[in-house]
């Protein structure tokens, strides 16, 4: 009589919790819905600004979640070297997920943070502060929520309405896409046709973008799929179909040689350098196993370490892609840095806001190990600015002669 009735309670237990689990899987996961209110004008013209430059500057920085501290904390460094802002220093800048956070967060203008946060030393530190005061908030999952969702296999990993209302906290409502300082190219996945998109902020594809305002786009670019909901850009119209976005970390990790690719077919015949700022690599932990343990090894052991297997071919592939661009251009001058580190001692997971404060070692380590190309980076960029103001000075001496 007694094992009776504790297995009748052991099924309403579990009936009940797959009732409540479908309830909150499929009607009560908060989405992440926009309006589609796509720019009308058209856009920006850049030929005063890249149209006559002798090279273009690119910085692109890689996806890594939380990781994306240490190329900020690289960009400090550099900042300090040069002693000026990398956004006066870079013409165009792209970034995947949390890059492209760091990206956009670079490019809003001084006045726009001025009004929201008073007097501000640097942009960067700004961006550092977001992620360690925030990290915690984004990743950290509520028990029932672990508990409904069997721990991301049955919805998003995440809240998605927490992301929604940091990024709005952050940039502000009013801020829009095209507002930024320099061109900016973030690339998103358009879940409708599983091809990478670029949200442009300047030029004629301004009109393509399925809105204006900024945080909405950084919210799309930044949603993983499986760690947050796919964001909707929905529209009111029957004739006009709703567009949805989300990471295309999965696709373009390192987005270098997208973002060469459309700079030189809009500017052609320049000269163009890129940095690409990694967010780390994670360790594979196959190659300190034996091979006695490691041939036993199934689809659960393997899983992590081709999660970064995958990461590490992204990288390559674009590296090659910009060697062979090097070796075959002729006319124009192709030039890249490539300055990344891998996690480990101590390893930090992308997520792992527990750690996140051992980033600084590993960003402090990126620079160390990577003294000559640093320096390198250091010298490109400085020269670039001697010509510039050198090409000024012609400028305002041809003017004073004219007049």
């Amino acid at each position: 009589m007694e094992l009776s009735y504790i297995f009748m309670i052991c099924t309403v237990t579990i009936l009940t919790l797959i009732v409540c689990a479908y309830l909150y899987n499929y009607f009560l996961t908060a989405s992440a819905t926009f309006h589609q209110s796509p720019v009308t004008d058209n856009g920006i013209d850049l030929h005063g600004q890249l149209g006559d430059k002798d090279t273009i500057n690119i910085l692109v920085i890689d996806g890594g979640g939380i990781r994306g501290l240490i190329p900020l904390y690289v960009i400090k460094h550099l900042e300090k070297e040069l002693g000026r802002p990398v956004d006066e220093v870079f013409d165009v800048f792209s970034g995947v997920s949390t890059g492209a956070v760091i990206v956009t967060g670079l490019n809003v203008r001084s006045t726009h943070l001025a009004k929201k946060y008073g007097s501000l030393d640097s942009k960067a530190d700004l961006l550092i502060d977001l992620y360690k005061s925030k990290s915690n908030y984004l990743f950290s999952i509520p028990w029932y929520h672990k508990l409904l969702t069997g721990s991301g296999l049955f919805s998003p990993k995440y809240l998605g309405r927490r992301l929604h209302r940091v990024m709005e906290k952050h940039y502000s409502p009013e801020l829009n896409f095209t507002d930024l300082k320099n061109y900016v190219i973030i690339p998103s996945l358009s879940v409708n046709t599983g091809k990478l998109h670029l949200f442009k902020n300047r030029g004629e594809d301004t009109s393509e973008l399925p809105t204006n305002s900024l945080y909405q786009l950084v919210t799309a670019a930044v949603s993983g799929v499986t760690l947050f909901p796919p964001v909707g850009f929905m529209n009111k119209s029957e004739s006009v179909s709703h567009k949805y976005f989300a990471d295309a970390g999965l696709s373009a990790n390192n987005p270098a040689s997208v973002a060469l690719l459309d700079i030189i077919k809009e500017y052609p015949q320049k000269n163009y350098y890129v940095l690409i700022l990694g967010s780390g690599t994670s360790p594979l932990t196959s190659s300190k196993v034996k091979y006695k343990d490691l041939k036993n090894w199934g689809r659960i052991r393997w899983a992590r370490d081709a999660i970064s297997s995958v990461q590490r071919s992204m990288d390559e592939q674009q590296l090659n892609t910009l060697e062979i661009a090097k070796l075959l251009s002729s006319n124009v001058k192709i030039k890249y840095n490539y300055l990344n580190v891998e996690v480990a001692d101590p390893h930090v997971g992308i997520f792992d806001y527990h750690n996140i404060d051992s980033l600084e070692i590993h960003s402090d380590r990126l620079i160390k190990n990577n003294e000559e190309s640093m320096q390198q980076v250091i010298d490109h960029l400085a020269r670039g600015q001697e010509q510039e103001q050198e090409q000024e000075q012609e400028q305002e001496q041809e003017q004073e002669q004219a007049a």
